[in-house]
């Protein structure tokens, strides 16, 4: 796997069992979702919220590195995603994470992407500065950045 390159599979959580295989891969590893505890009924309300929860796993491995969310909200993609984990850092999964967002916001026409991470995450931040997201607001209490690139 190339560390500027990592091929990526994205799979969108059909089942009960796909979001099952999200939260049981290994909780610890996904305890910071950003706005709601790590479990598997929250993960059931982000769905009947209208959140489409996403595996990413690579290629040539079935290892689930992080989860995606991506909600359609009027003219906007809202997005947030877990943290890479770690024995995946550095291997430019968060590059293809965010590039993986902005082909499927163009794909399907929306105006902008609105993206939330935590206010400490601090790679997340720099990644939306990087890709020329404005900071817009800030929720959950102080908790949440909310982030928006018109696209």
């Amino acid at each position: 796997m190339s560390k500027k390159n990592p091929n990526l599979i994205f799979k969108k959580c059909e089942s009960e069992d796909d979001l099952k295989s999200v939260y049981n891969y290994d909780a610890d590893v996904f305890a910071e979702a950003g706005d709601f505890e790590w479990s598997l009924k929250n993960l059931k309300q982000e769905q009947s919220e209208g959140w489409d929860i996403y595996s990413v796993t690579f290629k040539s491995e079935k290892e689930i590195v992080a989860a995606l969310f991506m909600k359609k909200e009027g003219s906007s993609l809202l997005t947030k995603n877990t943290s890479v984990k770690m024995s995946h850092k550095g291997l430019g999964v968060s590059h293809k994470i965010k590039e993986f967002f902005e082909t499927f916001a163009k794909k399907e026409k929306y105006s902008s992407i609105v993206h939330f991470c935590a206010v400490d995450n601090f790679r997340n931040i720099g990644l939306n500065e990087s890709y020329g997201y404005l900071k817009v607001d800030v929720r959950k209490n102080g908790e949440v950045l909310q982030w928006e690139k018109k696209l």
